[in-house]
């Protein structure tokens, strides 16, 4: 099933493409957010009042709760310019690599060894697609880890039919496509994919159709087009409780946002997870936020993210901004 949403209504001209079998029309934020329900005022407040509550009840000092979803950069790199990203390849200031075969099957042994079931997003600030090994490394993870969510974010350009049915059959659950043009127009691998939606209707494909140029979050004070926010920025973040991200270095940011690595928690080249995840330095992060405060911290002072995430991100039907109904998961 191809999911496809659009910022702005179905434009004229689609009809025909969008009606054939095994391709729906979505406006339901739990497949596909919009930016405008991302963000702003309400979803600040709604974090506040709703799901820092929920941390604050659940995490202990040294209870040390496990996360739920684990970000694997296998490569750096990106082929697209788009003016909000920190990474695009025009301003990217990282040294091209790719994560060693090696070191992904350490995190992937490491994971399987707790009998990980969360989410596993096997992208980070890069396009995944550039790195060839992709199907490989998605069998590799799935192998290690059956019962988790295997998960791909890309632009998309790289994606032919048969590559997206190679990673569906490694073990892929999910992969989602932005289709970034001018936020109405789809490009021509979205196109060849939506006619191809009969041989994918077994799987889940997701297209959200962006604007390139569009203003989103200051991504922690780096965003090309936003380097500042427009407020100062205070309030709990849930990333810290809930995701750990690993860059193709090896390091582990603070977060997805921190694209540039300021902040290095730990490195999986020779730490185990378990130990990075109950690092003093994360334990720092995680007390600041929970009293409602990014003041001080790097690189949070300078992000404007809602600090949004479920608290039971695999539940079936789990939270979102739209349904923030936390009384019977508190």
């Amino acid at each position: 099933m191809i999911r496809i949403r659009f910022p702005r209504g179905v434009p004229a001209g689609l009809s025909e493409l969008l009606s054939v079998r095994g391709v729906q029309v979505t406006t339901n934020p739990r497949f596909i957010a919009v930016e405008r329900e991302k963000n702003g005022p309400e979803q600040f407040a709604l974090v506040e009042e709703r799901i820092r509550p929920v941390f604050k009840d659940r995490w202990r000092p040294g209870s040390h709760a496990p996360f739920q979803l684990v970000s694997i950069e296998t490569s750096s790199g990106c082929n697209h310019t788009c003016s909000f990203c920190p990474v695009a390849k025009n301003v990217d200031p990282r040294p091209p690599g790719m994560m060693g075969i090696d070191l992904l099957r350490k995190i992937a042994e490491d994971l399987a060894s707790s009998a990980f079931s969360g989410r596993i997003a096997l992208f980070g600030n890069n396009e995944p697609f550039l790195d060839p090994r992709l199907p490989q490394i998605v069998r590799l993870f799935r192998q290690a880890c059956p019962q988790s969510d295997l998960r791909i974010l890309s632009n998309g350009t790289l994606g032919t039919v048969s590559r997206v049915l190679e990673l569906f059959e490694a073990g892929l659950d999910t992969l989602t496509i932005n289709n970034y043009t001018d936020g109405r127009h789809l490009t021509a691998t979205t196109r060849r994919l939506l006619r191809s939606a009969d041989a994918l209707l077994p799987h889940d494909l997701r297209v959200s159709v962006r604007d390139r140029t569009e203003v989103l979050t200051t991504r922690a004070g780096l965003a090309p087009n936003k380097p500042a926010p427009s407020f100062t920025p205070r309030g709990f973040c849930a990333l810290p409780f809930t995701d750990l991200f690993v860059s193709y270095t090896g390091v582990v940011n603070l977060c997805s946002f921190d694209a540039h690595g300021s902040v290095a928690i730990g490195d999986v080249t020779h730490q185990s997870i378990r130990e990075i995840w109950q690092s003093p330095n994360f334990e720092r992060y995680r007390d600041t936020l929970l009293r409602g405060e990014r003041r001080g911290l790097k690189p949070c002072q300078n992000c404007d993210y809602d600090g949004f995430r479920s608290p039971d991100l695999l539940d079936p039907s789990p939270l979102t901004r739209s349904n923030p109904n936390t009384e019977s998961r508190t």
